[in-house]
């Protein structure tokens, strides 16, 4: 099966004075190394708890050394995580990439310890009705627990959330294991198919069709005479403009280019200039949805040189900037693990 170029975003779960960082911070460090190594497109993120809140770099980086900079700055203000915030947050942070970036697989890997916070049972229904609606995206989400009790009730919160990513819980009795357990990881998923058009394979279930129609933004009709930039025809027949790089196309041949680059749903796709997720109203779409298709969009293909150049593009040259939010799942004030 074929696999995708991969954003790992590693949400770091580990309490200061029970898991040692030294050790964590050189494995994670291989672990992007290895990755780069294999695929110089993919990029990282990290999560770190502080007393206000989570904290990650506000975007996805090419450059693991943001990254682990970001964990050894942040180290001596560190304190117990709470996962159930953290994973909100790594999902809703995934989204919001996913809707300017595509041709990717998103990974979320937790490094939780005995000293994390446990999900409250009123915190599970959300999350997993959030990961439910993306893990078709792709998205999968990995779980390490590192000297852990036992603790079935946890375990089973965790896997449950976990198997809904096709994703898995791994326990570890101390550090020594966390090196085999990232060169697993470090692995590229599998996914489906590559060929967004291919509607018997890449299928996102009816009832999730509102929540990726409310992430993709309107193409905006406007009143010009300009240069179609998929048929290169210059009129005033209907043009219609991404609302993020404002390329102009015609709406017929948006329709056409949806045919070919939708998401699993007909009127949901991708500007073919900036990969924004866009929609046009489905009932035109269904309406061409058997004239022929634009056959040389289909041949013309990007390298693999021109994604890496894409994706440098979306970064500043002092790498991203360390965002802290408010925890989405603050834990109760009479809450106890």
């Amino acid at each position: 099966m074929p696999t995708l170029s991969e954003d790992t975003l590693i949400l770091y779960g580990l309490t200061p004075g029970i898991t040692e960082l030294t050790s964590v911070f050189e494995q994670l460090g291989k672990f992007f190394t290895f990755k780069t190594f294999k695929d110089a497109s993919e990029r990282f993120n990290i999560i770190l708890f502080q007393d206000f809140g989570p904290n990650y770099l506000e975007e996805f980086t090419l450059n693991s050394e943001h990254v682990l900079m970001a964990l050894r700055n942040l180290e001596p203000m560190l304190v117990k995580a709470n996962i159930a915030g953290g994973i909100f947050v790594a999902v809703t942070f995934i989204i919001d990439v996913f809707k300017r970036v595509s041709d990717k697989c998103f990974r979320l890997i937790v490094l939780t310890d005995s000293g994390s916070h446990k999900i409250p049972d009123q915190y599970i229904p959300a999350l997993e009705n959030l990961i439910e609606k993306v893990k078709d995206m792709p998205f999968f989400i990995d779980i390490i627990r590192i000297d852990v009790d036992d603790d079935l009730e946890e375990d089973l919160k965790l896997m449950n959330l976990a198997n809904k990513c096709n994703g898995s819980v791994h326990e570890i009795n101390d550090l020594r294991g966390l090196n085999s357990i990232l060169e697993i990881l470090a692995l590229k998923r599998e996914v489906g198919s590559l060929i967004p058009f291919k509607k018997e394979i890449k299928v996102i279930p009816k009832e999730f069709h509102p929540f990726y129609r409310n992430l993709a933004e309107e193409l905006k009709i406007i009143e010009t005479v300009d240069a179609c930039s998929i048929c290169f025809q210059k009129d005033d027949n209907e043009l219609f403009q991404c609302p993020r790089c404002e390329t102009i196309s015609h709406k017929k041949c948006w329709a056409h280019w949806a045919k070919i680059s939708n998401i699993g749903i007909s009127d949901v796709f991708r500007c073919h200039n900036c990969f924004n997720l866009v929609k046009l109203d489905k009932i035109f779409i269904d309406m061409i949805k058997y004239e022929n298709s634009l056959k040389f969009l289909l041949g013309s293909k990007a390298t693999e040189k021109d994604y890496i150049e894409y994706l440098k593009s979306l970064e500043t040259e002092k790498g991203p900037e360390i965002v802290q939010v408010e925890d989405p799942m603050a834990l109760p004030p009479d809450y106890s693990d």
